[in-house]
């Protein structure tokens, strides 16, 4: 039995130091090793609460094999308060795995993270959420396919408990080839992300619903005794689709929120330029959920407007 934090350190090719803060719990019997990462992205606090409180709460003499946390993925994002990229080299961590040991900041940071730790799994939770300009409706991903892989991973989803369970694919409408959870499932582990928290707060309610799906999860695993409690109705879903905005930035003004149902054609919202004139009027591309859409009125460029969740 044991019970340790440290922190992971390491020099990219390039001399930046790397820092991973791993917790590790080491049960009395044995068991499965259950791999559990937060803050991917730095600004989704929800997540990493929630990674903090898991190891905090997990008793060696209780346990099943071997739980191991990173609480914080991306140090650097999380200490910058730097939404959805990377502040060294912009890049976004979770569209580039599995890595690469010789290229950018973040292309070794992930290849670090995917060799040393995610791939040593049997399974694989990434805890996510709303960043700071995202409203989000809380949902679970699995990379899906015809393999018991893809079916274990749509059950760690299932146990997960989270309203909403979306199905993606490397060839879907969006692609989820550069994902953590797509990436370990190609190592044949079976992987989610999960995601709770809104427009980078840090509220307990969310936090609480993804330790109680991480504790629901780690009895599915094997991990903690006890059957795991069955979840109520949840909404499956085949795909997630994005919606960006154009090429002109501007001012948006949002019409949708998190769990609205709309119909492909349905407006979403209005761009405007900085004296009110309309450069676009977005409309949903698809019917379906939405799970998450941004609230920052200020708009970049091919900005990102929203996230639809497909039957």
């Amino acid at each position: 039995m044991e019970k340790k934090a440290e922190l992971l350190t390491f020099k990219t090719t390039h001399g930046a130091e790397v820092i991973l803060p791993l917790a590790t719990v080491i049960g009395a019997e044995p068991g499965p090793t259950t791999v559990i990462t937060a803050g991917i992205h730095g600004c989704e606090y929800a997540g990493i609460a929630a990674a903090i409180q898991l190891f905090k709460t997990l008793d060696p003499a209780t346990l099943c094999g071997t739980v191991k946390i990173v609480t914080i993925s991306s140090v650097v994002s999380f200490e910058a308060r730097r939404m959805f990229v990377c502040p060294i080299d912009e890049k976004n961590p979770n569209r580039f795995f599995p890595g690469n040991p010789t290229g950018s900041y973040t292309d070794q940071y992930v290849y670090f993270l995917m060799e040393n730790i995610i791939s040593k799994g049997d399974y694989y939770i990434d805890l996510h959420g709303g960043d700071m300009a995202e409203a989000l409706e809380a949902f679970s991903i699995y990379h899906a396919g015809d393999d018991a892989v893809s079916q274990k991973s749509y059950e760690l989803a299932r146990y997960c408990g989270l309203p909403n369970i979306v199905a993606t694919r490397a060839d879907g409408a969006w692609s989820d080839s550069g994902t953590t959870y797509a990436n370990a499932a190609k190592l044949g582990i079976p992987s989610i992300i999960a995601e709770a928290g809104s427009i980078g707060q840090l509220e307990e309610r969310d936090t609480q619903s993804l330790l109680d799906g991480l504790i629901n999860v780690l009895k599915y695993t094997g991990n903690l005794e006890g059957a795991p409690l069955e979840p109520d109705t949840l909404r499956t879903y085949s795909t997630i689709t994005w919606l960006y905005a154009g090429e002109r930035k501007g001012i948006f003004y949002k019409m949708v929120t998190p769990g609205m149902t709309l119909k492909a054609g349905d407006p979403v919202g209005v761009l405007e330029d900085y004296f009110g004139n309309v450069l676009e009027r977005p409309v949903s591309p698809a019917d379906g959920r939405v799970l998450f859409v941004t609230t920052s009125p200020a708009m970049a460029e091919k900005g990102q407007i929203l996230g639809i969740a497909i039957e």
